[in-house]
C-alpha cells in the first residue's frame, strides 16, 4: 500500500512540474516536445503525453493533458511505469510567483501503475532525481500544495519477481489532501483487491521524510472483505523497508485473506481464524511481536512470536503461553455412536493442515484439548517443517498426574503416519478410562508406559497398522461392578456339593456382578506388546485383599474383541471353622461395545470330575494293607500299580512308614491350580493341572489312555472256544 501512494505522489510532482513550466511554454500544444523533454528532466524518466494538451491563464491557471506516460526503468518488464488516461488541474496564480504551487484542483481520470520489484531486490519505482529535488528544495518547486486530490477509476499491479507473487487492485477510487510536503498527507478509499472489496485510510507525515528516506510516521487502517488491520508506524530511515509501533489484525476468514495473497491453506481441520495485536517490528517480509496477544481458532495466546512469509509457507517462531490449548479442530472428530462403543471410521483423516505453516514454538498451557482427553499444566515445544510435526512434551499434566512423552505425524507422504513415546505417573484411572473409553469401572492410582507407531489415512488404516508396546500399574483401586471374592466364594461352594446345578452357577455370578458391588485391590499391573493392532498380555496381575488374580489375553484393536483367560484365587470362609483358597477359572470376552465375563464352566467340572476320579484311583491303587491303614510297612510295592500311577501322575509309592499312609487325599479335594477349586491343605497329585486354558493336558490325555487300557475301552476280546477234550 505504501509503494503504491509513493508512485502516486511521484506522479503528482510531475504533474506540478509541468503546469509550474507551462506558463513559459504556452500554447502547449505547440511547444509538447518541450513539456515532455521538462518532464523527463524532472523525473528522470521518459515522459511522452498525449495530442489533446491545453493550458489556460485567465480566470484561473489549468492544465488538461491527456494519455501521460511514465516509462519504465531499464531491466523491468512492460513500456511503462505509469500511464494516466487523463489528469485535470487547477493551479492558483500568486503563489507561483513565489515559487510555490497551489492546486485547487487535481484529478487522475483511469491512472495505471505498474510496479516491479526483481529478484535481487531493486524496484522500478525509484524517482530518485524527483525525490531529491523535492526534499532538498533544488528546482523552481519548494512546496506543493494539493489541497483535495481524485483518483477515479485507477489500476495498480505488483509483481515481486523474489517471491513470484503478483498483486492487482482494480477500481480505485479514491481522495486524498495535501497541504505541504512537510505536513501530513491524508489519503482515503476504496478499490477491489485481488478481487476483494477493500477500502483504506491512510495517513503518512511526511511526504518530504518519506521521499527523503528519512525517519517519518505512518497511520493505516484498512479492510479487507472482512478482514481488518490496524497499525501506528514509525517508518526507519534509509533505503530498505522498516517499521515499529503498535499493530492489530483480526480475520475472521482466515483461508480467504491467504488466498488473496496467493498462499494456499489446505483444505483441512482448523486454520479458520486469526487475532493478534501487540508492538511490532518488521520489514518487509517479516514481523516480530512481543508482548503480543494471539486468537488463533479456539486457541487464546499470549507471548512473543515472528512471522516470516519469505519462504514457500509462513513460517512461525516464539514462546507463548496459552489457558487453553484447543486441538480439537485439528483432529479427525470422535466417532459418535448411539450405543456401544463406535466401529472405527474410515472416513479420510485430513492431515494436510501441518503443510499449511512451519513453525519453531515453545508452548506452555494450563488446559489441553485432543478430543476426549483433558490435561493438566503442560510445557510442550512444538516443530512443524514442509507437514511433519514433531511435539516434545517435557511436562505434561495428566488425570492428576503427570509424566512426559514426544508425539510425531508424519504428514509429507501420501499416506500419513503418526509415533509416539509417553510415560505417565499417579494418575487417576477413573477419569482417564471415562473420558477415553466412557468407561467408569476402574478406580486406582498409577502409572502406564507406551510407545506406538503406524501408518493409515483413517482410524480404521491406523488400528490395523499400529504396533507398540506399554504397560500399566495401579494402586490401591477397585474394580467396580464385579465382586470377584463374593464370586469365589459362592462357587466354591457349588463346587463342594457337586455343581449339579449351572443354573446356580449362573446366579452366583449374577449375585457378584451387580452394579454396587466392586472388587478391590492393592496392585494391578501388565504388560503388553502390541502388532498390527493385536495386543497381547502375557502376564496380568491383581492382588488385594483375600485375592490374588493371575491371567493373560489379547485384546483385538480392528475387531475390538476381547479375550482374556483369568484365575483369581479367593480366600473365602466356608464355615465357621474352615477357610479355603477358592481358585475359579474366568473367561473376559465379547466385544467392546458388549464385553463379556463368565465361569470357565468345562474347567470347573473337569476339574471336578478329575479329582472325584483321582481320589478313587488313589485308593484303588495304595500299597497293599494301606487301604486298610495297616501301615504293611516294606511291603513290595505291584509293578503293575506303580506303572499306572506313573501314567496317572502320583509317582512311584514311597515304602509305607507309620507316620504316611501311602497316598490317600484325606483333605476332601485335590488341588487343581487353575482348573478348579483348591483347598488350603489340598496337595496336587497333577502337577500338569496347573495350567488354564482350554487346551488339553497332556496329563489328563495319559490318564484316558490309561483309564480305557484299564477299563476296557477296546473292543472286549471274543472268548476262545472250548478246547476240544474229544467228548462229543
Amino acid at each position: 500500500m505504501g509503494r503504491f501512494i509513493a508512485a502516486l505522489f511521484a506522479l503528482v510532482l510531475l504533474l506540478a512540474a509541468v503546469v509550474v513550466l507551462a506558463p513559459n511554454l504556452i500554447p502547449a500544444e505547440t511547444y509538447k516536445a518541450r513539456l515532455e523533454a521538462a518532464a523527463s528532466n524532472a523525473l528522470g524518466r521518459d515522459v511522452t503525453m498525449g495530442e489533446d494538451l491545453s493550458f489556460k491563464i485567465f480566470p484561473q491557471p489549468a492544465f488538461s493533458v491527456s494519455d501521460l506516460v511514465i516509462a519504465n526503468a531499464a531491466g523491468f518488464e512492460g513500456d511503462h511505469l505509469a500511464r494516466v488516461s487523463r489528469a485535470d488541474i487547477g493551479v492558483e496564480l500568486s503563489p507561483l510567483f513565489k515559487g510555490a504551487v497551489e492546486i485547487s484542483r487535481f484529478i487522475l481520470t483511469a491512472p495505471d501503475l505498474n510496479l516491479q520489484k526483481a529478484a535481487d531486490g531493486s524496484v522500478n519505482w525509484n524517482l530518485a532525481r524527483a525525490s531529491n529535488d523535492a526534499a532538498g528544495g533544488k528546482g523552481p518547486v519548494r512546496d506543493i500544495n494539493i489541497g483535495d486530490m481524485k483518483l477515479i477509476g485507477g489500476r495498480a499491479i505488483y509483481n515481486d519477481a523474489a517471491s513470484g507473487k503478483t498483486y492487482t487492485a482494480e477500481d480505485i477510487d479514491a481522495t486524498a489532501r495535501l497541504t505541504s510536503l512537510s505536513e501530513p498527507l491524508e489519503v482515503q478509499g476504496a478499490m477491489r483487491f485481488q478481487g476483494a472489496p477493500t477500502t483504506f485510510s491512510v495517513v503518512l507525515a511526511t511526504l518530504a521524510d518519506l521521499t527523503a528516506k528519512k525517519r517519518s510516521n505512518l497511520k493505516l487502517d484498512a479492510k479487507i472483505n472482512e478482514a481488518t488491520i490496524g497499525a501506528d508506524l514509525a517508518l526507519a530511515e534509509g533505503e530498505a523497508f522498516a517499521y515499529s509501533g503498535p499493530v492489530s489484525f483480526d480475520a475472521p476468514d482466515l483461508a480467504a485473506l491467504a488466498a488473496l495473497f496467493d498462499v494456499a491453506l489446505e483444505d483441512a481441520p482448523g486454520f479458520d481464524r486469526l487475532n493478534i495485536s501487540g508492538e511490532a517490528a518488521g520489514a518487509a517480509t517479516s514481523v516480530a511481536l512481543s508482548n503480543a496477544k494471539i486468537v488463533f481458532d479456539a486457541i487464546d495466546a499470549d507471548g512473543d512470536i515472528e512471522l516470516d512469509w519469505a519462504g514457500p509457507r509462513p513460517r512461525a517462531t516464539g514462546a507463548l503461553a496459552v489457558g487453553t490449548l484447543d486441538l480439537r479442530p485439528y483432529m479427525p472428530p470422535p466417532t459418535k455412536s448411539t450405543e456401544g462403543f463406535p466401529a472405527w471410521s474410515t472416513e479420510t483423516i485430513n492431515f494436510s493442515s501441518l503443510r499449511n505453516l512451519d513453525a519453531d514454538l515453545d508452548i506452555s498451557a494450563e488446559k489441553v484439548f485432543l478430543n476426549e482427553i483433558e490435561t493438566g499444566p503442560s510445557r510442550l515445544n512444538l516443530k512443524i517443517n514442509g507437514g511433519q510435526m514433531t511435539a516434545s512434551i517435557p511436562q505434561l499434566g495428566f488425570y492428576g498426574g503427570g509424566g512426559s512423552g514426544t508425539l510425531v505425524v508424519d504428514a509429507r507422504k501420501a499416506t500419513p503416519s503418526i509415533a509416539g513415546k509417553f510415560s505417565m505417573n499417579s494418575v487417576e484411572a477413573q477419569p482417564f478410562t471415562m473420558d477415553l473409553m466412557k468407561m467408569d469401572k476402574l478406580l486406582g492410582l498409577g502409572g502406564f508406559t507406551m510407545e506406538f507407531s503406524a501408518t493409515g489415512a483413517s482410524q480404521s488404516a491406523i488400528m490395523n497398522s499400529l504396533n507398540g508396546k506399554g504397560g500399566f500399574d495401579l494402586n490401591d483401586g477397585a474394580i467396580k461392578g464385579v465382586n470377584i471374592v463374593k464370586l469365589a466364594s459362592a462357587v466354591g461352594k457349588l463346587y463342594e456339593g457337586g455343581l449339579s446345578n449351572p443354573a446356580a452357577v449362573t446366579n452366583a455370578l449374577a449375585e457378584a456382578r451387580r452394579p454396587d458391588e466392586k472388587t478391590d485391590f492393592s496392585k494391578f499391573l501388565s504388560n503388553f506388546t502390541i502388532v498390527n493392532g493385536d495386543v497381547q498380555a502375557p502376564t496380568i496381575t491383581l492382588e488385594g485383599p483375600f485375592l490374588t488374580m493371575t491371567g493373560a489375553g489379547r485384546v483385538n484393536l480392528p475387531g475390538q474383541s476381547i479375550d482374556l483367560r483369568l484365575m483369581p484365587k479367593a480366600s473365602a470362609e466356608f464355615d465357621k471353622e474352615t477357610t479355603r483358597t477358592i481358585a475359579i477359572p474366568l473367561r473376559v470376552g465379547g466385544t467392546f461395545s458388549k464385553p463379556t465375563m463368565s465361569i470357565d464352566m468345562e474347567a470347573l467340572l473337569r476339574g471336578r470330575a478329575e479329582e472325584s476320579l483321582k481320589g478313587l484311583l488313589n485308593k484303588a491303587l495304595a500299597p497293599k494293607g494301606d487301604a486298610a491303614g495297616d501301615g504293611a510297612q516294606g511291603a513290595e510295592p505291584d509293578p503293575a500299580q506303580e506303572l499306572l500311577r506313573g501314567i496317572l501322575g502320583g509317582g512311584k509309592s514311597a515304602p509305607a512308614t507309620p507316620a504316611d499312609s501311602g497316598g490317600a487325599d484325606n483333605s476332601g479335594g485335590a488341588g487343581k491350580g487353575d482348573d478348579g477349586v483348591t483347598g488350603t491343605n489340598a496337595t496336587s497329585t497333577n502337577a500338569a493341572a496347573e495350567k488354564t486354558g482350554p487346551a488339553a493336558d497332556p496329563a489328563e490325555t495319559l490318564i484316558r489312555e490309561g483309564l480305557g487300557a484299564l477299563f476296557g475301552k477296546k473292543k472286549a476280546a471274543e472268548p476262545e472256544p472250548a478246547e476240544d477234550d474229544g467228548a462229543q
